[in-house]
C-alpha cells in the first residue's frame, strides 16, 4: 500500500518526544513489510541541517493559503523512506524547539503553521502538487496533523485515514478567534467536531 505518513517530527531529522521515535520506526517496519511509506514533515532549520548530508531535491513548488511553499524530497537516514519537507520558511524558518521560543512560549503563529501542514498533507492525498502519486492510506499524528482527516472527509474517492494520538497532554487547542481564521467551516464549531469547552 501507498501511505503518506504526515508527522511533525521524525527522528533523526527533528526530536523533541516519542512522536519522533514513532514517526521514525513504523515507516520503516511497514517499508520493510512491503509498503511504499512517505513522510511529510515541516522543513525546520534542524530538520533542513539534518537531511543536508542525505541530498535534498526539490519536488514541487505550490501556492497554499497565501505561502509559498516548496517540497524538498530526502530520505529518512537508515531507511528507504521517502521524506517530504514543507519548506515556508516564514513559518518553519526557526531555531530550536518547532512547537515553543526560547522562553518556552508557544509560538504565536501555531495554528497557522500546522494548518498549512495539514492543507499540504491533504493536497498531496489528492496529487494536487503534480507528483504521480496518490497515497491509498494517511495516517496522521497528534494534534499538529489532525485536521488532514477534516479536510479529507468529503472527498470522494479519498484514501482511508488513520489519525494516532501518541500524548494526549498535548492537545493543540486554540480559540474560536483562530478556528475562524484558519476558515474552518462553521458547521464544525460543536461539541461533536472541533469545539471543546470554548476552544
Amino acid at each position: 500500500m501507498r501511505v503518506l505518513f504526515v508527522t511533525s517530527e521524525a527522528h533523526p531529522l527533528m526530536k523533541t518526544g516519542g512522536l519522533a521515535d514513532v514517526s521514525a520506526s513504523l515507516p520503516r517496519a511497514l517499508q520493510s513489510l512491503g509498503h511504499q511509506v512517505t513522510l511529510l514533515m515541516p522543513a525546520y532549520r534542524d530538520a533542513l541541517a539534518a537531511a543536508g548530508p542525505l541530498g535534498v531535491k526539490l519536488a514541487a513548488t505550490r501556492d497554499v493559503d497565501g505561502h509559498h511553499v516548496r517540497l524538498l524530497q530526502t530520505r529518512l537516514p537508515g531507511s528507504r523512506n521517502k521524506v517530504w519537507l514543507l519548506d515556508c520558511p516564514a513559518l518553519f524558518d526557526r531555531p530550536g524547539n518547532p512547537y515553543h521560543d526560547a522562553s518556552g512560549l508557544a509560538w504565536a503563529d501555531n495554528a497557522e503553521r500546522f494548518m498549512l501542514l495539514c492543507r499540504v498533507g491533504a493536497l498531496l492525498a489528492d496529487d494536487a502538487f503534480g507528483l504521480g502519486w496518490r497515497p491509498e492510506v494517511v495516517h496522521c499524528n497528534d494534534w499538529q496533523s489532525a485536521l488532514v482527516p477534516l479536510l479529507l472527509h468529503a472527498r470522494h474517492p479519498r484514501p482511508a485515514l488513520i489519525f494516532t494520538i501518541h500524548n494526549l497532554a498535548y492537545q493543540g487547542l486554540f480559540s474560536r478567534e483562530d478556528f475562524e481564521r484558519l476558515g474552518i467551516a462553521p458547521h464544525y464549531w460543536h461539541p461533536d467536531a472541533l469545539e471543546f469547552h470554548g476552544s
